[in-house]
């Protein structure tokens, strides 16, 4: 079954995605409008949103950005993917992997990538099921201000 996706790009569209943004990211600042400004910032440098609405209500999100570096050659990097729980187990995730699969694709990218926690074992199933393999561990080092 195919949903309708929608590129999200203006202001009034980006305010709609937060309350489902902080499903996946509940850190985010409290403020929407500081949300927006973000993910403003972010499409500055390639981040691109897509959503999947029931109605006038967004219920599922993915963003990713083109990139490029010595691993993975040209690759598109899926930074969010998150569905509301309200809309789970309805393949809302899984379309939107088909959709930034396609763009890769259409682009002339080599690779997809994403990262998950490795808590998120739900995730995790999902993308095995769309084709995804683990091949690494994201590390980080948190860095004190």
């Amino acid at each position: 079954m195919s949903v309708p996706l929608r590129e999200m790009t203006v202001e009034d569209d980006l305010l709609v995605c937060v309350p489902v943004m902080r499903v996946l990211r509940p850190h985010l600042e409290a403020d929407d409008v500081a949300v927006v400004d973000r993910i403003r910032r972010q499409m500055g440098k390639g981040y691109r949103l897509l959503a999947i609405f029931d109605g006038t209500t967004v219920v599922a999100l993915a963003g990713f950005r083109l990139q490029e570096n010595l691993v993975f050659g040209r690759f598109l990097y899926v930074d969010d993917v998150v569905v509301d729980p309200d809309a789970r187990r309805q393949g809302h995730a899984e379309s939107l992997l088909d959709a930034v699969r396609e763009i890769a694709v259409a682009s002339g990218q080599d690779v997809l990538a994403l990262d998950t926690a490795l808590s998120n074992t739900g995730a995790q199933r999902v993308y095995h099921r769309c084709g995804y393999e683990t091949v690494a561990y994201h590390l980080i080092q948190r860095l004190s201000r």
